[in-house]
């Protein structure tokens, strides 16, 4: 009895202890479960901040409103800020750089970590960048900030002057005047005219001329924006009488030197070239890597786009003239849609349906995308252009270089670095300097002086 009891027992017991032992686990697995839960509820602004950061920072042309987004939505504001800088990425540096008056306003100290983004910003080979960082340097009153608008007066590009002479304008005459007079022999005309005009407002004397005198119109035929002959006859007379009254002024105003600090020269890091693969018109294949040992001039156009049509007679000279150490490339974005929704600038190519996930009518697609091709097709042969034109259909080059802005240029040095990124056509004169300059390696002038002979161009 007893032993049948005890087996009774032990299978009883034995019929009860498993569910038990296989609810353990599964409470085990339910509290896991939960505590997961619970972590990622507790920690979702910093998963989301950070999976929302290296999103954006890995991609190559991101529109600018979602690095903004980026940085000022980021838990750590600054430490996004410089992410997006250091990331070597045109628009992600653009957008850093805009971003940094609102992150660090001028009413509170600059971290020495901004204050270098801001230097190497005022040498920054894109023109956007320069123009942000000169601007929040002199808000700030930085010491620096005159030595560096000093320092753009030497440069090849006649928008690169202008800029140095809107900030140096802020400066005492003492500092002011003898830069500025270096400038009476300038072959720009507007760069000429607002170097008079300045010398009159610290001389209180009057040369001749008004700031209308250097307004360009545009020329019907070309397309460009051009200075009328009468207004830069008065501009050059205007440029002597300044430079009869220097002359005369000169023992009054002693050497000047601005220093420009070497950490501007030190914080500058390389802008890689992101790579790229488009087609030209024909079909080939052509990736930028593919010229590496050579500078690379990229032109951003469109059909519609009068000043690109405009500069392409420079284009043509200088890609002849130095065929054997420039590649020049046209990328066209005419069937990039416009602000208005309309592909290749007009309403008349617009049956294509371009919205993301769209593509029902093949044939229309691809009627359209033919269309533009010809069109581009066209323009090249007309303006005989010697060079790869290439079409861009889904904006993943001009979004990477371009802005939204025409035309705009790239131009990249044998090591496959941007040194270069501006907006706006040039004349050949100017392209060859700066194609000269994209040769050598970067300079390391550390003082800017007044009493130094500033090239003409």
């Amino acid at each position: 009895m007893n032993s049948s009891e005890s087996k009774g027992c032990d299978c009883h017991c034995g019929a009860n202890s498993a569910p038990r032992a296989a609810k353990r686990p599964r409470a085990l697995l339910l509290i896991v479960g939960a505590a997961l839960v619970a972590g990622v509820w507790l920690f979702r602004a910093p998963l989301q901040d950070k999976i929302r950061t290296s999103a954006t920072l890995a991609n190559d042309a991101p529109n600018s409103d979602v690095v903004s987004d980026m940085i000022e939505q980021a838990a750590a504001p600054r430490a996004a800020l410089l992410a997006a800088w250091n990331s070597g990425k045109i628009v992600h540096r653009e957008v850093a750089i805009g971003s940094l008056r609102r992150i660090i306003p001028n009413d509170q100290p600059l971290p020495p970590e901004f204050e270098s983004v801001l230097l190497a910003g005022a040498l920054d080979p894109d023109m956007n960048v320069r123009e942000t960082a000169l601007g929040i340097l002199r808000e700030r009153n930085h010491p620096a900030a005159l030595a560096l608008a000093a320092e753009q007066l030497k440069d090849p590009d006649q928008q690169v002057r202008l800029l140095g002479l809107n900030h140096l304008k802020y400066a005492a005459p003492s500092v002011g005047v003898p830069f500025v007079a270096a400038l009476l022999d300038d072959p720009d005309i507007a760069v000429l005219g607002l170097s008079v005009k300045l010398l009159e407002n610290w001389s209180g004397e009057k040369f001749g001329v008004k700031l209308a005198d250097t307004a360009q119109v545009e020329n019907k035929t070309s397309g460009l924006q051009e200075f009328q002959a009468e207004g830069i006859a008065k501009t050059k007379a205007a440029a002597e009488n300044a430079k009869a009254w220097w002359a005369e002024h000169r023992s009054e105003f002693p050497s000047v030197k601005l220093e420009v600090p070497n950490q501007a020269y030190a914080a500058r890091s390389p802008v890689p070239a992101a790579d790229f693969q488009l087609r030209t018109l024909e079909g080939k294949p052509v990736r930028l890597s593919d010229y590496r040992g050579k500078v690379v001039l990229i032109n951003f156009w469109t059909t519609w786009c009068s000043a690109c049509v405009g500069e392409m007679p420079a284009l043509v000279a200088l890609q002849k003239k130095h065929n054997d150490k420039l590649v020049i490339l046209g990328v066209s974005l005419d069937y990039v849609p416009d602000s208005h929704g309309h592909i290749g600038g007009h309403a008349a190519v617009e049956e294509q349906k371009h919205s993301e996930g769209d593509h029902d009518d093949h044939e229309a697609t691809a009627a359209a995308l033919k269309r533009v091709r010809e069109k581009v097709a066209r323009t090249a042969k007309a303006r005989n252009i010697n060079y790869p034109v290439l079409l861009d259909e889904r904006n993943e080059v001009g979004g990477r270089y371009n802005g939204g802005e025409l035309p705009t240029t790239v131009i990249v040095d044998p090591q496959g670095n941007v040194r270069r990124r501006f907006i706006g056509a040039r004349n050949l004169a100017v392209f060859e300097a700066m194609i000269a300059e994209a040769s050598q390696s970067l300079p390391m002038v550390q003082t800017t002086s007044a009493d130094r002979d500033i090239q003409t161009r």
